[in-house]
């Protein structure tokens, strides 16, 4: 058997396995896609059960270089999907709400909306959170300048802040569309606050 034959059999062998592992590339890819399209799909169905308590959509960025401060002083990796870096992100996101919350309605508690997301955790990017947010016709006047100061106060809240009145549904497809991780929820749902009625004026 000649090595000129050796060598063409060789060959075609190589060509078989780079197709097949091409392929089978692809095939996990479409498979990995297909699961995030769908993972996304359900969070943007389920905030959308809630649309018609939302009123504004806010954007809510974290101070990164406080943050940094406070991972190298705890000697606390950098990486932003560290969960001790999540824990401190959710926890400034907790105050915040709470605070809001009260600013907003006092003791009266269960008018609030409040569907927090986390984005801007891969590399190069500033930790933030898109919210949809509920509130009663009668805190209108006042919700952008609570927003403000509620953050300003926050652990690690930064100062870039927005505030706007909810236009569509096209806010809630902008919320999840980052969502890149199907073993990590970007709804933050441990933050998430549902009113027990529709927003309305107080009485």
């Amino acid at each position: 058997m000649s090595f000129g034959f050796l060598a063409e059999i060789f060959g075609f062998g190589w060509i078989g396995i780079n197709k097949f592992m091409t392929t089978l590339s692809d095939q996990l890819q479409n498979d990995f896609t297909a699961r995030i399209n769908k993972f996304r799909d359900e969070h943007e169905a389920w905030a959308m059960t809630h649309e018609h308590h939302i009123t504004h959509a806010v954007t809510l960025t974290f101070d990164i270089h406080r943050l940094w401060r406070a991972l190298h002083k705890g000697e606390i990796s950098k990486s932003l999907h560290h969960p001790d870096v999540l824990e401190l992100l959710h926890g400034s996101m907790r105050y915040f709400k709470m605070k809001l919350d009260k600013s907003l309605y006092g003791n009266r508690r269960g008018r609030l909306l409040f569907v927090p997301v986390l984005e801007g955790l891969n590399n190069g990017q500033k930790p933030h959170y898109h919210c949809l947010l509920g509130v009663s016709e009668d805190r209108f006047d006042v919700v952008e300048s609570k927003v403000k100061a509620m953050w300003a106060d926050a652990p690690f809240g930064g100062h870039q802040v927005v505030v706007k009145p909810y236009r569509d549904h096209g806010w809630v497809g902008y919320t999840t569309k980052n969502a890149l991780f199907i073993n990590r929820e970007n709804i933050d749902w441990m933050n998430v606050l549902l009113p027990a009625c529709s927003p309305s004026p107080a009485e």
